[in-house]
């Protein structure tokens, strides 16, 4: 069994033994972590090491130096296999686990819940989701590449926390405080979309807090002027015309 995990520290167990350590350096475990994270398109040889010797600029010795280092990393990996010369893949076994792989799919399988009106299978899949996207990306590595994904996974919680709030107010009072606790989490994260507004708005007024449920709008149309210029769209205003 291989387990790989991308969000928190990087890890890599195979057979209940981890690997990381045995991993030539941080350079390794950058060359694995990369790889993981794009499973299905691999990488080519020459994008590798530029990656690898950022911020210097490659030099002569770079190909070489390349070749031993990704030999000492088959090595630590067996029976987990690097194939390809130029074109680099990571290859792992059928039932192999990689948690940003199984995050992406729990996102994918709740907004498709979601829009069929399953929304207990959208709140256990959202939930799935948030599990792993609350970790950071590669918490104890760094590098550009790392920083696009992070930006990226945090798109994705926050379309979790969308999804998980939506289900929690089609799910019955029990479920309405953590609505407006993932509202209250998307709009500390997108201060200038109307998406955690409306949560909110909508999980005070079935708690029937309407006054709070107002106050919320009003907050809402007081950012949006100030940062925009702009009021509230169609969607923020058809939840406030219910209100009244």
């Amino acid at each position: 069994m291989v387990r790989v995990q991308l969000h928190g520290c990087f890890a890599i167990r195979v057979d209940g033994r981890s690997v990381e350590q045995a991993l030539p350096g941080r350079r390794g475990r950058l060359l694995v972590a990369y790889l993981a994270a794009h499973l299905r398109a691999g990488a080519d040889r020459a994008r590798l090491i530029d990656l690898l010797w950022h911020p210097g600029v490659p030099g002569p010795g770079a190909a070489p130096g390349f070749a031993a280092l990704l030999s000492k990393t088959r090595a630590a990996l067996a029976p987990v296999e690097v194939r390809g010369r130029q074109h680099l893949q990571l290859v792992l076994p059928p039932d192999a686990v990689v948690d940003a792989a199984v995050a992406a799919a729990a996102l994918h399988a709740a907004e498709a819940a979601m829009g069929r009106g399953d929304w207990r299978r959208a709140w256990t899949e959202a939930l799935s989701t948030l599990f792993v996207t609350q970790r950071e990306f590669l918490a104890d590595l760094d590098h550009p590449w790392i920083d696009e994904r992070r930006r990226a996974v945090g798109l994705d919680h926050d379309r979790g926390l969308a999804c998980y709030a939506e289900a929690c107010l089609h799910l019955g009072p029990t479920e309405l405080p953590s609505a407006e606790r993932s509202a209250r989490r998307l709009i500390a994260s997108q201060p200038l979309s109307e998406t955690g507004y409306c949560l909110l708005m909508r999980a005070l007024a079935a708690r029937g807090d309407r006054g709070a449920a107002l106050a919320v709008f009003d907050d809402l149309r007081t950012v949006l002027r100030a940062e925009l210029g702009a009021a509230p769209g169609p969607a923020a205003a058809a939840v406030h015309a219910g209100l009244l």
